[in-house]
């Protein structure tokens, strides 16, 4: 009876993705066997509730399956002394980022010539943090099945800072809350402890910080602010120092210095780490080390709740049929939602009128398109019933030729109208790694320059799908 959780594991493991696998099964531990419950042990709290809500129904399965009676499990927080986990993992989306020359000026810090000092003052202890928007807080996020990692892994990187999630990276499109996890972190961390010192800043601004540290013969007390007198670093888009190899070589060196003392690092970026151009390999294998997680388009439910979150912190009065049909015609980022429901009030007081939904769309109309977003799950649906198959098997393993082309179909597709990343593609084709989608993507652009029925079936679906 010992080992009747090893064996549950053993039976789980083939079923999940190597990374879902070691991210959230394997670090829970059988405590002891009473009867029919299991007392399993976790580290934390966050992979405890992690594990509850979306694997203790498959791993309950699979203990009926093998012993043919059903269990109950129980699940405690039991955290080791002294240990801090520093897997691997992912989860994963990309995006465009933008490049310039690394001696450059930017756009917060003036020409660095002109500044009498290259590094901010060390933050002292007690101080607030510096740069932190006083609306971007855990309490007005609004978390969603397109955040919903992201934003709970932020939690807990704040409120066990320095151990599982560290580094925490999160990237996804401009305007889905990256910059707002971020300084929620950095706004619970000094809530919790006044006497941390947490350091919030652009890439960029690191970047003209240390150049003009190098410059202006001031790199001890560069190094000092963010290797020594660092608690927590927060850096936004990390992107931007791609390419940049001094800075990169820099933030090297800052990255080992804070991680080394267990101090808690989180980032946001445009895509992930190895979608980044220019990056060093080094550098992007230790923003690998702890949690890859992504944020994405908001659903109908979420793109609701922002916008009545956003008309009741501003003291406006909006029916739940006006929220639904800003949140309907506006189906991209928070900050075109926002700015959608200012358009609207602002039209309405204009005009003394009221809002309604018919209102909403007399105004939204001409600057909002009726189509959605095309999306990994859109494409995979129209590509099964383009081909007649199931969406089961193009996530499968088959290889038959009516099974694996409609695939490499689907992968190309998603490559082409959904700008997600290789690896993302690959996870949501069940778990398949990112070189089988690259794959895929180079065979289904081959033969579609000498098979004019697959070239005829690709172009019918970029239709079908853009036009939806």
């Amino acid at each position: 009876m010992a080992d009747i959780w090893s064996e549950a594991l053993d039976g789980l493991e083939p079923r999940l993705d190597r990374q879902t696998f070691d991210m959230w099964l394997r670090p829970i531990r059988l405590a002891r066997v009473e009867g029919n419950l299991l007392q399993l042990r976790a580290p934390n709290r966050f992979l405890k509730e992690w594990f509850e809500t979306h694997y203790l129904d498959l791993a309950l399965d699979e203990l009926e399956l093998r012993h043919e009676r059903k269990f109950e499990v129980a699940i405690e927080v039991v955290e080791e002394a002294g240990e801090a986990t520093r897997g691997q993992l992912e989860v994963v989306v990309d995006h465009p980022a933008t490049r310039s020359s690394e001696i450059s000026h930017g756009r917060d810090s003036g020409a660095a010539g002109e500044q009498p000092s290259a590094y901010r003052v060390s933050p002292r202890r007690g101080a607030p943090p510096r740069g932190l928007h006083p609306r971007y807080r855990f309490d007005s996020f609004i978390k969603g099945a397109s955040n919903e990692l992201a934003a709970s892994a932020a939690m807990a990187a704040a409120d066990e800072p320095g151990t599982r999630f560290n580094p925490l990276f999160i990237y996804g499109g401009v305007g889905l809350g990256k910059t707002h996890l971020l300084h929620g972190v950095g706004h619970e961390l000094h809530r919790k402890d006044p006497n941390l010192r947490i350091v919030y800043l652009s890439a960029e601004q690191f970047m003209n910080e240390f150049v003009t540290a190098v410059r202006n013969n001031e790199f001890d007390e560069f190094r000092a602010r963010y290797r020594r007198d660092c608690d927590c670093l927060l850096i936004d888009d990390i992107q931007f120092i791609a390419g940049r190899d001094r800075t990169m070589d820099e933030f090297f060196h800052v990255f080992n210095a804070l991680y080394e003392a267990g101090k808690q690092i989180v980032v946001t970026a445009d895509r992930v780490p190895a979608d980044m151009a220019g990056m060093e390999e080094r550098l992007t294998s230790r923003l690998n080390w702890g949690l890859v997680a992504d944020v994405q388009l908001p659903d109908l439910e979420t793109r609701i709740a922002i916008v009545q979150t956003k008309a009741a912190r501003d003291d406006m009065e909006l029916s739940p049929e006006v929220a639904l049909s800003i949140a309907e015609l506006v189906r991209s980022n928070v900050r075109e939602l926002e700015g959608a429901l200012l358009r609207v009030t602002a039209f309405a007081q204009l005009r003394g009128v009221e809002i309604d939904p018919a209102f909403v769309r007399s105004v939204l109309g001409k600057t909002t398109t009726d189509k959605l977003p095309v999306t990994i799950e859109a494409v995979q649906k129209a590509v099964a019933a383009y081909f007649s198959v199931k969406i089961s098997d193009l996530k499968g393993k088959r290889r038959h030729r009516g099974i694996s082309r409609p695939r490499m179909i689907a992968m190309y597709l998603c490559r082409q109208l959904t700008g997600s990343s290789f690896p993302e593609i690959g996870m949501r084709f069940g778990g398949k790694d990112h070189s089988t989608v690259i794959n895929a993507c180079k065979r289904i652009e081959a033969l579609a320059k000498e098979d004019e029925d697959l070239h005829a079936a690709v172009e019918s679906l970029r239709g079908q799908l853009s036009a939806a």
